[in-house]
């Protein structure tokens, strides 16, 4: 019997899944870094755009530089619970 004709319940599925569900992590972080990264760069130039700012607070650009970082944590949380809930449903 192949493992794609496999029933959800044989070994060969799951073996498969802890790994997948390990692998999300990293796939989550990369994910969430760029998401952060991209809602800075947005949120940059529309402020730089709307009130002409040249030089922003230091506190804005404390908060903007952590948005990849807030990202990737939540990247690397919430990806690998999305795959398993995705993979039992």
């Amino acid at each position: 019997m192949s493992t794609g004709n496999a029933p959800r319940n044989s070994p060969a599925t799951s073996k498969r899944r802890p790994t997948m569900i390990i692998a999300m992590i990293p796939a989550g972080t990369v994910l969430g870094f760029v998401g952060g990264l991209l809602i800075e760069i947005v949120v940059g130039l529309v402020a730089g755009a709307v009130f002409s700012a040249e030089r922003p607070a230091s506190f804005s650009m404390h908060f903007l530089g952590s948005l990849p970082g807030l990202g990737a944590l939540i990247g690397a949380i919430l990806a690998p619970i999305w795959y398993a809930r995705r993979a039992r449903g």
